[in-house]
């Protein structure tokens, strides 16, 4: 009996002993599995610690605000300038220069006499006519005189007449050829060029004076088909040249052509310069600019902001750049008008924005 109570009693002493042994086995396992747990936790932060600090740095932009302002559709071409009268005078009968009376730079008025031609056969012939057509028309007044008085015929008197008459045609035949060596300016100008001397024989095909009217210039310019609807009488102009200081004028459209050159698609545009002081001279070179349209009080960004596809970018919060697309209107030189998709006052990227995508961190930098 005393050896059962000793059996019993050490089976349980073993079981106690085992439980003992596997709670502390358990215990150990839960001491890994936190440990590992803590160290699984530590090298996610020092994942993300790693992914921060590979991230690409913020690309530096320079900014400009859209605003509003004025913006015209002008239209670009040259021309070289021209006057509206300019004539080479020519004589209308061969004769020996007699006399010249103007020079190069003279300013002349309409009927003024520039030459004298060898006149003297001329002027013999004229006195002859004149001579006769006085002695003719004494006589056909006398025979009016005895026609009222029944003293001769119906049929002497119309012969008187008809010498008379004949009488009045010589003469101005011969004032016409004595007209003819005298040479007079055709319109009010200025002498350009002197192409002969006195002594020289004049030909009715050799010029004597280049006459210009420079206080009436014009130009004429060729623009695109494509302008057609953009071009009209009255239309402001600017023109610009390098050839004076302060060298800009204005103009106005005076004519435009009501047809278009098929062989080349042109049409040709006439514009009266305004240049009281006469300060352009016949064949200077101008740039032309046609003001075809203007837009005030529209939304503006320099056009150096725009993408190829019409995009521009807006930083937002001063740190991200977001790709906008736009509607255009007008553009000039510079500017482009904004019809859709800005606000004033939006920040746009003008400079390092070529090759960002969209939603790239920025960093604003003073240019």
């Amino acid at each position: 009996m005393g050896h059962i109570r000793s059996f019993l009693h050490g089976m349980k002493f073993l079981r106690l002993f085992i439980f003992a042994i596997f709670a502390a086995f358990i215990a150990s396992g839960c001491g890994d599995a936190s440990s590992g747990t803590g160290d699984n936790s530590d090298e996610g932060k020092n994942g993300e610690a790693d992914a921060d600090s590979t991230a690409p740095p913020p690309v530096p932009v320079s900014v400009t605000p859209a605003s509003l302002g004025t913006i015209s559709d002008v239209i670009l071409t040259t021309a070289t300038v021209e006057a509206d009268r300019d004539a080479r005078i020519f004589p209308r009968t061969t004769a020996m220069i007699e006399d010249i009376l103007v020079q190069e730079g003279d300013r002349v008025e309409q009927g003024q006499t520039l030459a004298v031609l060898e006149h003297a056969e001329e002027e013999v012939a004229l006195a002859r006519a004149e001579a006769i057509r006085q002695a003719r028309k004494q006589e056909f007044d006398r025979s009016v005189a005895l026609l009222n008085g029944e003293l001769i015929s119906e049929v002497d008197h119309e012969s008187k007449e008809r010498e008379y008459i004949m009488a009045k045609a010589d003469w101005e035949t011969a004032r016409v050829s004595y007209d003819k060596t005298t040479i007079t300016a055709p319109f009010s100008g200025t002498i350009t060029e002197r192409h002969l001397n006195v002594g020289n024989m004049a030909r009715p095909g050799d010029a004597l004076f280049t006459l210009v009217d420079l206080n009436t210039l014009l130009i004429y310019t060729y623009l695109p088909e494509m302008e057609w609807a953009h071009v009209n009488a009255g239309q402001d102009v600017v023109l610009e040249t390098d050839t004076l200081p302060d060298g800009e004028f204005g103009g106005k459209i005076h004519r435009v052509s009501p047809i278009i050159n098929p062989q080349n698609g042109t049409f040709k545009v006439t514009i009266r310069i305004n240049d009281p002081g006469w300060r352009l001279k016949p064949g200077m070179f101008v740039r032309v600019k046609i003001l075809a349209d203007q837009h005030k009080d529209v939304l503006l960004v320099p056009k150096i902001a725009l993408l190829d596809n019409n995009h521009v970018f807006t930083v937002r919060d001063d740190s991200l750049a977001v790709r906008a697309e736009l509607t255009l209107g007008l553009q000039d030189a510079d500017f482009v008008e904004i019809v859709e998709g800005l606000n004033a006052g939006d920040q746009i990227v003008i400079a390092g924005h070529r090759s960002m995508k969209d939603s790239t961190r920025v960093k604003i930098v003073t240019p």
